[in-house]
């Protein structure tokens, strides 16, 4: 029983890797707008905290957004972490 909760937590990070993944290229290219508001409401819950502790730290950058990077990097490894516990 156990184990089918590590795989749905596995399956859902890679699930939320894939809609962060398309968060970035929609941001890239001009796309229809309820299409991204979607994308926005699912993978904001990740992107605002990360934006929120960026803002006040070294890596404040106004030409660049990291957060997605750094929700890549914590998407991963939780992803690990699961496939790990399984």
């Amino acid at each position: 029983m156990i184990n089918r909760m590590y795989d749905a937590l596995y399956i859902f990070f890679i699930v939320l890797e894939i809609v962060l993944f398309l968060y970035v290229i929609t941001s890239w290219f001009p796309v229809n707008n309820r299409f991204k508001s979607i994308i926005s409401f699912l993978i904001d819950p990740i992107l605002v905290p990360v934006r929120y502790l960026l803002k006040h730290s070294i890596f404040n950058t106004p030409t660049a957004d990291l957060s997605p990077v750094i929700g890549f990097v914590v998407i991963l490894f939780l992803q690990e972490f699961f496939y790990v516990l399984k």
